[in-house]
């Protein structure tokens, strides 16, 4: 996904955020060496980054994958939101680098943050920057804008979590991201952010047929537990759906 290496499934660290440090970094760890989970989403808001810290002082830095994000409107509050993730993680730079929950009919008052943004990558502080949206439409203008390399979503059965636009609209969006302009799309609230986790299995096969427009699946998880339950279900997947290629 935008030429970074990563795995098809992203721990989404805010469930974490309870755990102490030292303890919610292990299971960071675990998660990579372990069963090669090494996207890691993170957020200034989420209470989480104090965990991935400590997680960064358990594995190589180059080994892992970190997305942070801004709710920045100007160039200002990128730059500050950029330097403080930098900062908190004790890293020099940022895999990917998010505008955050961007709503619908903003996209063009954030142009100024996207931009430092930007600036940031071409100093190589960034590897990638994108968006990240409840919105179908903002999906859609995302991926016309040639900066914006990769957008976030939310995608589950239910349309749980989707602000504005139905969920055939978010599935369309996904799929011009995707499949018309060579986005990376990674989709959150697999499973509805828990309205979905009494049917683990039937929810996370529903987005996971959908994997022609989807790189990478944020699956919010407090233990590893929890992890193995999800990636049986989507390894079992994709081993099927391998073995059909072949016959």
């Amino acid at each position: 996904m935008a030429g970074i290496g990563l795995s098809q499934v992203c721990f989404g660290t805010e469930h974490i955020n309870c755990a102490a440090p030292q303890f919610g970094g292990a299971i960071l760890a675990e998660a990579a060496r372990q069963y090669g989970v090494n996207f890691w989403d993170t957020d200034n808001s989420y209470g989480s980054i104090t965990q991935v810290a400590a997680a960064l002082k358990i594995v190589r830095r180059e080994e892992v994958v970190i997305c942070s994000k801004s709710y920045a409107a100007s160039a200002k509050e990128a730059e500050a939101d950029l330097a403080r993730s930098l900062e908190e993680l004790g890293t020099d730079y940022i895999d990917i680098f998010l505008l955050h929950e961007v709503p619908a009919g903003s996209l063009e008052r954030l142009m100024p943050g996207l931009e430092a943004l930007t600036k940031a990558k071409q100093k190589g502080i960034i590897r990638a920057v994108g968006l990240s949206t409840h919105s179908a439409s903002i999906v859609s203008q995302g991926a016309d804008i040639p900066e914006i390399e990769i957008v976030c979503a939310p995608f589950n059965r239910q349309g749980t979590r989707i602000e504005e636009g139905a969920l055939d609209s978010m599935r369309v969006a996904l799929d011009r991201a995707h499949n018309q302009k060579g986005k990376g799309v990674y989709v959150i609230k697999t499973l509805g952010a828990g309205d979905l986790v009494h049917d683990v299995r039937g929810s996370l096969r529903w987005v996971l047929d959908h994997h022609a427009s989807i790189d990478v699946y944020n699956i919010g998880v407090a233990a590893l537990s929890e992890l193995r339950e999800d990636l049986s279900v989507v390894n079992e997947y994709f081993s099927r759906l391998g073995e059909a290629h072949h016959e």
